[in-house]
């Protein structure tokens, strides 16, 4: 059978030592029970919880600290999903399990990858997400509490992605092919450019306002071709004399750590020679034999004439080292004296050409020389600012380009999808729902406004029950919108009790043959009701999974499922 298919689910608590597993291997499968609080509920938000979804649990379940195995299928290819809080482990059934630390990022991506899901959502941060599972598993979950008020809720922690239901429906129901999402991708790439560049201007801007308030009056008039000649005088003489300074110091700091590292190695030799002169005369005047006894662990150490002889030796070829390492000193010092001298030098000519500018207005009014220092300046920056000027137009014109790249892009979007096709996807839902709600007797649910499945929250009118049987249309048209459109594989479709506002006998009866007989047949179905006579035809076609008084975890269950989580997942990843 096509699609995703839920085959079996373990749950374990370590905390309490409870265990239990729960198997669905037919199209159809009923969770029931004679009560209305034995955990049914928990039991689907468990299968969807372990596959990396986030359902509402209560204070009581989240309690147990529980951790989860999901066996399941897709295309007949066998898959296993564990997961322990947010830790997930995933991979096929015949090979070992990746790990995964959350249930986004590559946990997502791999998981959308087998199911065909190439959904793409804008994150808060201006780029594009693969979603995690709760998104795609959304169109086939109503969930007791949130789903039959509004459809698209069904689990929590979904605002990451805000206004993102508008594009999950379109995707799902056929209007956005995968082509419009490869060109989403370039339309961000686009956006990311543009804001970049963006970023850029508002730096530049920023920074050229600074310049024009610290920028002195001018209060002379120099030309500026006499001023562009001094400017350019100045930079070919400078420019020589600075890169030789910045080299001179670059060799001056290597020549600094090469000393310090010679000192240091010559006083460790020094040091080295002296220890080894005050054995060598304790082994001599103090130690009458040949062998000396260790006062602490009683070992004997050598005390012949040849072990002191070795001490000698030793004791001079570290006394030679520090002889070498004092010349090579030496050298070092006479080459850092040398640098000191030509950078006194390089100095004094830099400061030479500084006074060539400024000492010739030395005889003139001291404001006149404060005019041309001040005229110079102007005139530098006005240079500066021609400069920045010029970076600041082709960052306007990046952003100008990326600008026009996205409406372009766009452009191309509108068109993936034809006036044509978008009319026909809208008959075939308006078609499904209207024939659905006939179906459901929802005649009281009003249409006015609705024309495709993003108009969900039009769909007005009837009582409490009518309008739960009108939600329940809206999903089964969903069904079939999605499994028309193919987009990615069909998930199983998990009613948590349809049973809502307290039907009608015979209009609960007719809900449950609509479900049955209505649903397309490439999905499983997973029903969770409170057993009821009008449950009789459904369960004939049905695994029934009954629930008792008894807790959903059970203490016998414990050390077996125990053992085969070991087993399945800690030995396999």
């Amino acid at each position: 059978m096509k699609g995703l298919h839920f085959q079996r689910l373990v749950l374990l608590s370590d905390s309490k030592k409870l265990g239990n597993q729960f198997s669905f291997p037919k199209r159809f499968n009923l969770v029931t029970g004679k009560d209305n609080s034995i955990g049914k509920s928990t039991l689907v938000k468990s299968l969807f919880w372990a596959i990396g979804c986030d359902p509402q649990f209560d204070q009581e379940w989240k309690s147990n600290d529980v951790k989860a195995i999901l066996y399941f299928k897709i295309n007949e290819v066998d898959y296993i999903v564990s997961r322990y809080q947010d830790i997930i482990y995933f991979g096929k059934s015949d090979s070992l399990l990746d790990k995964y630390s959350r249930v986004t990022g590559e946990f997502a991506q791999a998981f959308a990858k087998v199911t065909g899901f190439d959904l793409l959502l804008a994150n808060r941060q201006n780029g594009l997400d693969c979603p995690p599972p709760a998104f795609y598993f959304l169109p086939f979950y109503i969930d007791q509490k949130r789903s039959w008020d509004e459809p698209w809720n069904g689990f929590e922690n979904l605002a990451q992605y805000s206004n993102f239901r508008r594009n999950l429906i379109k995707y799902f129901c056929g209007y956005l092919s995968p082509n419009h999402f490869e060109i989403e991708e370039e339309i961000f790439e686009q956006k990311a450019k543009q804001n970049a560049a963006n970023h850029q201007v508002n730096r530049i801007t920023a920074a050229i306002e600074v310049l024009e308030e610290i920028a002195p009056a001018q209060t002379i008039a120099i030309t500026l071709e006499e001023l562009e000649s001094i400017q350019s005088e100045i930079k070919q003489e400078l420019q020589v004399f600075s890169h030789q300074q910045f080299k001179l110091y670059e060799q001056q700091s290597i020549l600094a750590n090469e000393i310090h590292d010679l000192e240091q190695q010559c006083h460790i030799a020094i040091a080295s020679a002296k220890e080894l002169d005050e054995d060598y005369r304790f082994a001599v005047e103090n130690v009458p034999s040949n062998s000396l006894e260790c006062p602490l662990c009683g070992v004997e150490h050598d005390n012949s004439l040849l072990s002191r002889a070795g001490l000698l030796a030793d004791r001079e070829a570290l006394e030679q080292q520090a002889s070498n390492i004092r010349a090579m000193l030496n050298e070092k010092y006479e080459q850092q004296g040398e640098l000191i001298d030509e950078l006194s030098l390089v100095s004094s000519e830099i400061d030479r050409i500084n006074d060539k500018y400024l000492s010739q207005y030395d005889d003139v009014a001291t404001d006149e020389q404060a005019a041309f220092e001040q005229a110079l300046h102007v005139v530098s920056q006005n240079k500066v600012n021609y400069s920045v000027a010029q970076t600041k137009e082709g960052y306007q014109l990046q952003s100008k380009e990326a600008q026009d790249q996205q409406k372009k892009l766009k452009a191309d979007q509108r068109k993936l999808l034809k006036k044509k096709d978008k009319d026909e996807l809208n008959e075939m839902f308006m078609g499904n729902l209207t024939e659905n709600i006939e179906t459901l007797s929802a005649k009281g649910v009003n249409l006015n406004g609705v024309k495709s499945p993003v108009d969900y929250k039009k769909i007005l009118g009837g009582g409490a029950a009518e309008g739960t049987r009108g939600t329940l249309a809206y999903q089964l048209a969903i069904l079939r919108q999605i499994e028309h459109a193919a987009h990615c594989e069909l998930a199983p479709f998990v009613i948590d009790t349809p049973n809502q506002q307290e039907q009608a006998e015979h209009r609960y009866k007719s809900v449950l043959d609509v479900i049955r007989d209505n649903v397309p047949g490439g999905y499983q179905v997973i029903l969770c009701a409170m057993d009821n006579e009008a449950l009789y035809t459904y369960k004939q076609d049905s695994h029934i999974i009954e629930l008792d008084g008894d807790r959903l975890l059970q203490r016998a269950h414990y050390e077996t499922l125990r053992s085969e989580y070991d087993e399945v997942v800690l030995v396999r990843n």
